[in-house]
């Protein structure tokens, strides 16, 4: 209830500062000025528009019948959350907040562990509220988090297997428990995050796989329930369709049976498992990735633009959460991210010798007529992104180091490249790799023409390996 006022007392002073003439002369400023920002910042407060000014409205509740069941800083905070939800929606990040139903409000949280939600004594204190904790001793994660200092405590509701479980986050001051196994590396990672896709490229090593490969899709399960799910809907409300199947017109009134919820649970259920899955996937990559180098580099792109083009792999693979995962442990763990706009660097479409052509997504490998290549795309882009400097590439510094690393480059797409459908690259004109000075050998001599180098770093030494290329798709496989 307190979260609905809030809500609709944020958008209306919201809709009410955007139709004042201060609103409408801000937005007409330059922008990334001071004068915008202060002009902005005007507005929000001749309207009340701010974080505190909710603080003011939400006190009301505090000293009603409502103030008998949560404590003034829950209040407060749930003012924030209202707020912050509507904040995002005006300057475009969100879409419209939504009013909470009966069952959807899932956490509250305290401001300080001083007032409101304590954690005392491996117990929650609120109110007349105690709820002891079921701990695990042996669980060095907790063991660290317990020993620290506890800023304020947040309650959550999950539900499982259509179950409620509740649980206790404990926000604490200090750095984040570290296993011995995840170590952080030394050097510059580049990295080249696609759809489905993701290219490692260290100074040790390259990677190309299918961007959470371990996740088992579970689309003909969710379609098969969300069939059985609408016709268990139409059996029970008939009065709500036309004879030709389409939902009537205007408010109506539905009546969900039981095994319509088990149905619903049950589809719920499918959905956590995956992101439960999903996230642990994001966290055993994050650590791969940190522990081959201490400063990230890779492109920053639109993920929002992914999901128009991509809609159906962006939303089973997640690739934005996977950063913002990276970013976080990044930070705890003293690594560098260095995220550049595609903007001036391209690196899918430029070479090694400065030129710039377009390739569309069908054609996954580069070549130019310098002699770089050929080379699977993503890889390419990744070991790219390693010499990128101040936004822009250095490519100088990048053909110093060229020699050898296509066959590098090569070996590690080899092992993906029948499941990626990307068959064999394009022989290469080894006369012109001899001119530019390139000591490497692409083809050997076999029964078939096709062996390609594995090359493995070791101690400083380049080790080589001939290793047989797969063969190409045939039509119709």
């Amino acid at each position: 209830m307190i979260y609905n006022a809030c809500i609709g007392e944020s958008l209306k002073r919201l809709a009410r500062m955007r139709e004042s003439g201060n609103y409408r002369t801000a937005q007409k400023l330059p922008k990334k000025t001071k004068e915008r920002t202060a002009a902005f910042a005007a507005a929000r407060k001749q309207f009340g528009f701010g974080e505190y000014d909710l603080h003011a409205y939400a006190t009301q509740f505090s000293h009603s019948w409502l103030g008998e069941h949560l404590d003034a800083s829950t209040v407060q905070k749930i003012a924030t959350r209202a707020y912050l939800a509507t904040q995002r929606y005006a300057i475009g990040k969100n879409g419209k907040p939504r009013f909470k139903g009966k069952g959807w409000f899932d956490s509250v949280e305290g401001k300080t562990n001083k007032s409101g939600i304590l954690w005392r004594n491996n117990m929650v204190k609120w109110l007349e509220l105690e709820l002891p904790a079921i701990i695990n001793p042996q669980d060095e994660v907790i063991a660290h988090g317990l020993s620290c200092h506890v800023k304020f405590v947040r309650l959550l509701r999950r539900k499982i297997n259509g179950r409620n479980r509740f649980y206790t986050q404990l926000i604490c001051e200090g750095q984040p428990y570290r296993k011995a196994k995840n170590k952080l590396g030394q050097g510059v990672v580049g990295l080249d995050l696609g759809p489905s896709t993701i290219a490692i490229v260290s100074n040790e090593s390259a990677t190309l796989k299918h961007f959470c490969d371990e996740l088992k899709p579970q689309r003909k399960t969710i379609r098969r329930q969300q069939r059985k799910l609408d016709r268990q809907r139409r059996a029970n409300n008939p009065q709500n369709y036309n004879p030709d199947g389409t939902a009537k017109k205007g408010v109506k009134r539905w009546h969900f049976s039981q095994r319509y919820r088990h149905t619903r649970q049950h589809i719920a259920e499918v959905h956590r498992q995956q992101a439960a899955h999903r996230q642990s996937l994001h966290g055993q990559m994050v650590n791969r990735v940190l522990a081959q180098g201490d400063t990230i580099k890779l492109e920053k792109l639109s993920y929002r633009a992914f999901q128009k083009q991509f809609g159906k792999s962006v939303g089973f693979r997640a690739p934005g959460q996977f950063v913002n995962h990276l970013k976080r442990k990044a930070v705890n763990a003293g690594a560098q991210i260095d995220e550049f706009p595609t903007r001036h660097t391209r690196l899918s479409q430029i070479c090694l010798c400065g030129s710039v052509v377009k390739k569309p997504l069908s054609q996954r490998w580069h070549e130019c007529d310098c002699g770089a290549g050929p080379v699977q795309r993503d890889l390419f882009s990744a070991w790219l992104a390693r010499f990128v400097v101040n936004e822009r590439l250095d490519a100088d510094w990048a053909r110093s180091v060229w020699s050898g690393e296509d066959e590098r480059l090569r070996a590690a797409s080899s092992c993906i490249q029948p499941t990626m459908r990307q068959g064999k690259p394009p022989v290469p004109n080894l006369q012109q790799n001899i001119a530019m000075g390139q000591s490497r050998s692409l083809v050997q001599s076999g029964e078939d023409g096709s062996k390609a180098h594995t090359v493995r770093i070791l101690d400083g030494v380049r080790e080589l390996a001939f290793q047989p290329e797969p063969p190409a798709f045939r039509r119709g496989e």
